[in-house]
């Protein structure tokens, strides 16, 4: 009357060591980061500067004819055309020759320039500043001394004249330096 039906008997050796399936969790899409944001001033938007980055280690003279932002270590000397910038995180060990400088890291030489030289707040400079106008902002620290009345002028260079065998001397114009550093 009330006979109840018992289940087959399942054999516990096979079941516990039969493979099972793998449960594999659903994969959801990872959103990527966002963008940083990046302030460029309208020189570096238009393509017209570089940046050496705070990894990089450069030895050797540089010569360059685009304005330059230095974030990370030079040690050599750089004659450079346009305006420089030696950056918070930038370490240079030489002299330095440029139309502008601007130095928010540190600097153990010389800066020449044609314009001016700026030293930021947070900069350290140990060399001798020629420059016909200097501004040193509050926290800037210069160990050396400032000339304004021999700063560096435009460099005499010669250039051969066609209609004459001997060369003419003028002043090396933005053109003309560019020319040459382009060792063209």
């Amino acid at each position: 009357m009330w006979k109840r039906e018992r289940p087959e008997r399942t054999d516990l050796e096979h079941t516990m060591t039969e493979p099972t399936a793998p449960v594999v969790p659903a994969i959801r899409p990872i959103a990527p980061p966002p963008a940083p944001v990046v302030e460029a001033s309208s020189e570096r938007a238009s393509g017209k500067g570089s940046t050496l980055g705070a990894t990089l280690r450069f030895k050797g003279d540089l010569v360059a004819d685009e304005d330059l932002v230095v974030q990370g270590q030079v040690e050599g000397s750089i004659l450079h055309t346009r305006s420089l910038t030696i950056g918070a995180q930038g370490r240079m060990h030489g002299d330095i020759r440029s139309r502008r400088i601007v130095v928010e890291g540190s600097v153990d030489g010389n800066l020449y320039a044609l314009e001016n030289v700026i030293l930021r707040s947070g900069a350290t400079v140990h060399g001798d500043v020629f420059a016909p106008r200097i501004a040193i902002d509050e926290g800037a620290r210069l160990s050396g001394r400032i000339d304004t009345d021999n700063a560096p002028a435009v460099p005499t260079i010669y250039i051969p004249v066609p209609s004459s065998t001997e060369p003419a001397a003028r002043e090396l114009t933005d053109e003309d330096a560019g020319v040459l550093l382009s060792g063209s």
